[in-house]
């Protein structure tokens, strides 16, 4: 894979993630924070947002104002990035993000949960990003900080450069495992086999596989036993021995 070429904004509020991402960040007017053309040249934009901006957003409607821009340079794929770590307040469900203040109690500097300016209740925010995924169409990530964005973004850039039908992840059967423990009752003759000691509780399914009922284990010959897998010539016959009474 080629060394990444990515089209960033030169607006100063950018200015980290262009360093963050280092020479192969190219920055200029742009109509997004960043850009990329993918392997099936198709243009994909990714629009970066902070928590108290994406919430502005939510109100304003500016995002939308964003897309429709890119949309009419002829942008294909649209990737909101969400930058920040933010949660809902327990207590009254209003969306916060964390500050640097100080505790009242104990006078020194510490990380506080306060409310996102403009405020706004979690549940509507987190109901904006949903709608852009399902009814928009638009990829929405979540980092914590400039350098999650960084990454999340060249992450982005590998995927889009193998072509769509040559991603083979989703193109798999989901296979459920066999359990550890059989919730059928064994057969009569696994259990018999079970009990030999030299086949045991695991081979005795071996066993049950190839001999269907007791009488037909019991009158086999060595080599009968010996044919199954698993068993072999030594273990077919201590079982012969065992089932002669002999050990």
């Amino acid at each position: 894979m080629s060394e990444p070429f990515l089209f960033c904004t030169d607006e100063p509020n950018d200015a980290d993630l262009v360093r963050t991402l280092g020479a192969i960040a190219v920055a200029l007017p742009l109509f997004t924070d960043c850009c990329f053309v993918s392997v099936d040249g198709l243009l994909v934009a990714c629009e970066r947002k902070k928590i108290g901006d994406m919430a502005s957003c939510v109100q304003t409607g500016r995002l939308l104002a964003q897309l429709q821009a890119s949309a009419e340079v002829a942008t294909d794929v649209f990737v909101v990035i969400v930058e920040g770590r933010y949660r809902r307040n327990p207590e009254d469900g209003l969306l916060e993000i964390p500050v640097w203040g100080v505790n009242p109690r104990t006078m020194k500097r510490c990380e506080m949960w306060q409310p996102v300016k403009p405020s706004m209740m979690f549940s509507r925010f987190d109901q904006y990003l949903t709608e852009l995924q399902r009814d928009a169409g638009i990829i929405i990530k979540h980092t914590e900080d400039v350098r999650g964005t960084a990454d999340v973004i060249l992450a982005l850039y590998q995927n889009f450069q193998t072509p769509a039908d040559q991603h083979q992840s989703l193109k798999q059967m989901y296979k459920r495992p066999p359990p550890t423990v059989q919730l059928v009752k064994p057969s009569f003759t696994r259990r018999v086999a079970a009990e030999l000691k030299s086949i045991g509780w695991d081979k005795s399914a071996l066993v049950s596989a190839r001999f269907n009922s007791v009488e037909k284990m019991v009158v086999a010959t060595e080599k009968d036993w010996a044919d199954i897998p698993g068993i072999g010539k030594k273990l077919a016959k201590s079982a012969m021995a065992e089932l002669r009474g002999e050990r």
